[in-house]
């Protein structure tokens, strides 16, 4: 049997109330992990939810400008219920999504170690998210078993929040779970679009940095030159990511120019091109493709004829 479609999972999402931005609560086929979520007027609702009162790992977001980077707080929870009654929240926000159990086999050694890999795992993906809460959370130490359980959850939140269209995690993080494909299922997938891009430093146009874009990911080059100076249109999480890069020595200073040391992914071209360019950016113009210098967002069809600017 050769059928020609793609294998997928069912998300099902239910909204309570009339109102479509009111709490959600959102389930994996083949999962007993449960996620609610909603904007902050809600927060007080989710709070009422009887499963709440088990532990839980959770995400406050606060969404970033089209050349900005949105901020996220993780946190744990053996009683989420009882966690934010008073209203003082660590961050300002405008989702959140906390993640628990239907039944109870969600402990608090699980939900503390989910918080550290989740925590790690974002952190490792500087381009495409800041995190909030700076320290490193503490983790549990975990039984083998328990551990591989733990996998498999964290693997179906992230799969969850992907499919919700929060893009914070590599093409990898991303397809650890999906299922396997079936032999007799003949899967046919759209072709890849493979560029590389080029941005020039502002009045410096032999300075370049360089972004790959693959598989629906963009990548900032290994080598690529960054703008010594960052002016006061630098949106405010790229400019902390700059600043985390300068310490850990992701970005290293040469004679007049930064040059990134690692390759860094982001979600959008837009918060790469204002690292790049040490202000704010439109990266479907300011990236044009290296091999006729045809800018980002003609190449995709989303923005007609334009020059790269500086």
């Amino acid at each position: 049997m050769s059928v020609s479609e793609l294998v997928g999972r069912v998300v099902k999402i239910f909204i309570t109330g009339k109102d479509p931005r009111s709490l959600r609560t959102v389930e994996l086929d083949n999962w007993t992990g449960v996620a609610i979520a909603g904007q902050p007027e809600f927060f007080k609702k989710a709070l009422e939810a009887e499963v709440l009162a088990r532990s839980c790992v959770y995400l406050l977001i606060k969404s970033g400008a089209e050349d900005d980077l949105p901020e996220i707080y993780v946190g744990e929870s053996d009683d989420f219920s009882q966690r934010y009654t008073s209203g003082k929240f660590p961050i300002e926000f405008d989702t959140f999504l906390i993640f628990t159990s239907k039944d109870d086999n969600l402990t608090r050694a699980h939900v503390k170690w989910l918080e550290e890999r989740l925590w790690s795992i974002l952190r490792g993906n500087s381009g495409k998210v800041i995190v909030a809460n700076a320290n490193k959370p503490t983790s549990s130490n975990l039984p083998r078993a328990d551990i591989a359980t733990m996998q498999t959850y964290l693997g179906n939140m992230i799969y969850v929040l992907e499919a919700l269209g929060y893009d914070l995690f590599s093409v990898q993080e991303r397809t650890a779970v999906s299922p396997s494909k079936p032999s007799d299922v003949v899967v046919v997938e759209p072709p890849e679009i493979a560029l590389t891009l080029f941005a020039t430093l502002p009045k410096r146009p032999n300075d370049r940095a360089y972004l790959r874009y693959a598989e629906g990911a963009y990548t900032l080059a290994t080598g690529s030159k960054i703008n010594m100076k960052a002016t006061d249109s630098l949106p405010a999480n790229v400019r902390k990511l700059r600043d985390q890069l300068l310490q850990d020595g992701g970005l290293a200073q040469r004679h007049d120019y930064l040059e990134l040391t690692r390759d860094i992914p982001f979600s959008k071209p837009s918060p790469a091109s204002a690292l790049v360019k040490g202000r704010s950016s439109t990266g479907y113009i300011d990236w044009a493709r290296e091999s006729d210098g045809v800018p980002l967002g003609v190449v995709l069809g989303i923005t007609a004829g334009a020059s790269p600017t500086d």
